[in-house]
């Protein structure tokens, strides 16, 4: 797939704008590349995260939404039809009844088990154009940007950004 980035008039776009374009385009090309990987194993993307975040001992519904940046309405749906593929097991929290524990079953650990090792070796080869120190080099610049994104500075408050 050959594509020109989509990027502001550069006459008139800042580095900054012009790097968040180009970040939604990578974002919405991976998403694209990982839907069309995983309808082979009959997953979707927000499938296949509940499975890499969910373990045996479960983890809270609304940690997963914290994680996939989502509420948990959104994700009701999506953990019943894992239960009903047999990956997960919806438990009541022992300490608080009120909240839902996500348990990936021996079922769903195998399923992830099987798909990471493609899915990882997807992801390296469409960021072959890269070599390893460029990609360390973006990991901590995506990580900066994360960080900051969930933190911003105090007088960036005061702008009402």
């Amino acid at each position: 797939m050959s594509m020109q980035p989509d990027t502001p008039n550069t006459d008139q776009a800042s580095p900054e704008l012009e790097a968040y374009s180009l970040l939604r385009q990578i974002n919405s090309m991976m998403e694209m590349y990982n839907r069309y990987d995983l309808r082979s194993e009959e997953l979707t993307v927000p499938q296949f995260m509940i499975l890499n975040y969910a373990n045996a001992d479960g983890v809270p519904l609304s940690d997963l939404s914290a994680r996939m940046l989502c509420d948990n309405s959104n994700l009701t749906g999506i953990v019943d039809r894992l239960i009903s593929k047999g990956y997960v097991e919806r438990r009541p929290d022992p300490q608080d009844r009120r909240v839902s524990l996500i348990c990936l079953t021996t079922a769903g650990a195998e399923k992830l088990r099987r798909i990471k090792p493609r899915h990882h070796a997807r992801v390296s080869r469409r960021m072959r154009s890269l070599s390893q120190d460029q990609v360390q080099e973006l990991r901590n610049l995506l990580q900066q940007l994360f960080t900051g994104l969930q933190f911003p500075a105090h007088e960036e408050d005061s702008r009402g950004d």
